[in-house]
């Protein structure tokens, strides 16, 4: 490491020292005695690069994945980002291959991000303070300080609606004609902390969400 100058440098004329700081500052860097400037990635290992989606064009490299599976965006798109009144913007990563599709993201001043369900071709709002957050193949929810208030137990899960949220296990996604829906399994009703409003059984045909949450 450079500490200094040395007593010869120091009784030197200044021209010469300023030569003398230079060439030793030079051959610092080349040894490696100073730290390297952070690049725009987090240090998590081997990570893979993604870009976001913006109305008005694609930003490149935005974000990265690194081995522990974590999504991250870099410091200098962070930067750019209009944050919410409660401290959270909403990010589009997209897929690294041309099937593989986006996930939004809320992402918190800090850098700290958590995965959201899309909702009519946008990240889902929050309703009763809590949002659908996908972990795997389950679905949770997390609250505004994107903690997840709710485990991800749930095999399928709608958003919340006055006070309750219809979810099911052992259910399926269905997809037509831009629609998803889930089928199959048990469904119930759960409250904004997670317990159950009514016991789980098979969804009757034909049957509402209300009906589902007031049966008995």
């Amino acid at each position: 490491m450079v500490h200094g100058c040395s007593a010869a440098q120091r009784n030197a004329p200044l021209a010469t020292r300023a030569l003398a700081v230079l060439l030793t500052f030079a051959a610092a860097l080349g040894a490696g005695a100073f730290p390297a400037v952070a690049a725009d990635r987090p240090d998590h290992g081997e990570v893979t690069s993604h870009d976001c989606w913006e109305p008005s064009s694609t930003v490149k490299g935005c974000a990265v994945a690194g081995d522990d599976g974590q999504f991250r965006v870099t410091p200098s798109f962070r930067a750019s980002l209009q944050f919410d009144r409660n401290g959270l913007a909403v990010v589009l990563v997209l897929g690294r291959s041309k099937g593989e599709a986006g996930r939004w993201f809320y992402v918190k001043r800090d850098g700290a991000m958590a995965a959201v369900m899309a909702y009519d071709n946008g990240a889902e709002e929050f309703t009763d303070g809590r949002a659908r957050s996908p972990v795997g193949a389950k679905i949770g929810y997390i609250d505004r300080s994107l903690r997840l208030v709710i485990p991800p137990t749930y095999d399928g899960a709608y958003p919340f609606e006055k006070g309750v949220a219809v979810v099911c296990l052992g259910c399926s996604l269905v997809s037509e004609g831009g629609h998803s829906w889930y089928e199959g399994g048990t469904w119930g009703c759960i409250d904004p902390d997670g317990k159950p409003v009514v016991a789980f059984r098979p969804r009757a045909q034909q049957q509402t969400f209300a009906e589902i949450c007031r049966a008995s």
